[in-house]
């Protein structure tokens, strides 16, 4: 998407450039949510993340409500008319991952907002909050606000909370969320996440003595050597859209001078679909010699959508009138898309555009926010 680069404007209120007359955000929304730190976990400023995006809310006739769960953690469910069930379902998070506090200071150049959160995903909850704004009473559309997408989990996870306590789309989930993958795309399908655990056992000692041993870490290391090329050749699918595990942590002896009795290896395993999922777990058996500890039933599961969805290309084809650069795609990474495939409804995920989430240059674009508030309003006004 072509960007036309803005001079950088200072107010003494703002962090932001003054807004053009056919801005759709409210940047000073954007700011107040980006300069609340609240990382996953932090209960307090997860919960003043969320009353600072309820106040605006309601303020613009919003329907709110606030869930807790069993231990204290918190949801949104916001929407254009009262109750609990909805046409279509905005999905997204406050919670951010750890940073410095000078990223929660937000800046702008040109065209682009830097701070923690400013694409993954406080940016995309500014759009969704901008939509609802703009439909109340005029179409059937809520939102569920997480604080536990990064990893934040306390007690229920909170999307499952608001689920199992009825608040449910009825036509389609929409998930606000970084992709972490090239801009522009609505992403139509997602992979699944599952921690695997390869064990080593062996017969530890001195270092001094490795003919006397059988050590642990080098069967670990070798077996996972093997494993890695065997599926390089069998994995089904083709570029980024396959099956993967990559080694994450490694466990195994305490003192320099002693080959400990076992090591573990964790992989972070994403897949495409539970068949694929169950194929590397099987040739992580086959192959590496290792104890295989795999969950039976992955924490994220994949999302998937029925081919030619009539729902999906509605969107789609609605998208880009306003957004003549989208394409469909889809991503390696997970959301809380995942929470909502048992309903059997379409999903899909968008997201402004926006660079580097997690890192120290983490940013989003206001003029692709403008665009998607605009390109949302306009699909589901006419629903």
């Amino acid at each position: 998407m072509k960007r036309t680069v803005l001079a950088i404007l200072i107010m003494p209120c703002l962090a932001f450039a003054a807004p053009k007359a056919n801005s759709t955000i409210d940047l000073e929304l954007l700011d107040s949510l980006l300069r609340v730190k609240s990382v996953s976990r932090d209960k307090q400023n997860l919960r003043k993340a969320v009353d600072v995006l309820k106040t605006w809310l309601e303020a613009r006739g919003v329907c709110c409500a606030v869930e807790t769960n069993e231990k204290g953690m918190v949801a949104l469910y916001a929407s254009t008319t009262p109750g609990k069930t909805h046409d279509y379902v905005f999905v997204s998070h406050v919670d951010v991952v750890p940073a410095d506090d000078a990223m929660f200071i937000p800046r702008t150049e040109g065209d682009w907002v830097y701070a923690r959160g400013a694409c993954d995903t406080k940016g995309n909850v500014a759009v969704i909050a901008q939509v609802l704004a703009n439909l109340v009473g005029k179409a059937s559309v809520g939102a569920m606000i997480a604080t536990d997408e990064e990893g934040g989990k306390i007690g229920t996870p909170t999307p499952k909370m608001m689920i199992d306590r009825g608040y449910v789309p009825k036509k389609m989930v929409l998930v606000g969320d970084s992709a972490g993958e090239e801009p522009g795309q609505l992403f139509i399908g997602e992979k699944g996440h599952a921690l695997i655990r390869l064990v080593a056992h062996g017969k530890g000692g001195h270092s001094s003595r490795p003919w006397a041993l059988d050590n642990p870490i080098s069967k670990l290391c070798e077996g996972y050597a093997v494993f890695k090329s065997v599926w390089e050749a069998e994995a089904p699918g083709t570029g980024t859209w396959r099956t993967i595990a990559s080694p994450t942590i490694i466990t195994g002896g305490e003192t320099s001078n002693v080959v400990p009795d076992d090591a573990s290896m964790t992989l972070s395993c994403r897949f495409t679909t539970m068949g694929d999922y169950r194929l590397i777990c099987d040739c992580l058996r086959r192959t590496t010699g290792c104890e295989v500890q795999a969950p039976k039933t992955p924490h994220r599961l994949p999302v998937t959508n029925r081919e030619g969805d009539p729902e999906i290309a509605a969107l789609y084809n609605s998208l880009r009138t306003t957004i003549p650069n989208l394409r469909l795609g889809r991503m390696s990474a997970a959301t809380d898309a995942t929470y909502y495939v048992h309903l059997g409804l379409p999903i899909v995920i968008f997201t402004a555009d926006g660079c580097e989430p997690h890192a120290s240059r983490e940013r989003g674009s206001i003029s692709s926010m403008n665009l998607y508030a605009e390109a949302l309003t306009r699909y589901l006004l006419g629903r």
